[in-house]
């Protein structure tokens, strides 16, 4: 699997909508850095949860991730497109993780 682009809206330390683009990374490794708190493990979370649902960690619960910088107007999702490749069968695909969430419990966290 080769990532291609996550889309996150109001997910984790992230308020607004941020675009991870790894499309414009070239030579097929690259290194997430950054200060403490700066969102690097949110990004594994967006992925996780766009691909299975559900948060790395058994004391995590996905209402954790409703960024309580965001707007109350603000949907709360993730978007992850990747490529995927098995033999000859090459393709393109985008999972979408929605957080539905009452306003009362994203309150809560």
């Amino acid at each position: 699997m080769r990532p291609i682009k996550l889309v996150m809206s109001a997910f984790g330390s992230y308020g607004g909508e941020e675009v991870v683009d790894f499309s414009k990374i070239k030579g097929g490794l690259f290194l997430i850095s950054g200060d403490t708190g700066s969102g690097k493990t949110t990004i594994f979370d967006g992925i996780m949860y766009a691909l299975y649902n559900k948060l790395g960690g058994d004391d995590r619960e996905t209402k954790m991730m409703r960024s309580e910088y965001a707007d109350d107007k603000r949907k709360t999702f993730v978007e992850f497109t990747f490529e995927y490749a098995h033999g000859q069968n090459k393709g393109l695909y985008t999972v979408r993780g929605l957080l539905i969430l009452e306003k009362a419990e994203w309150c809560l966290m």
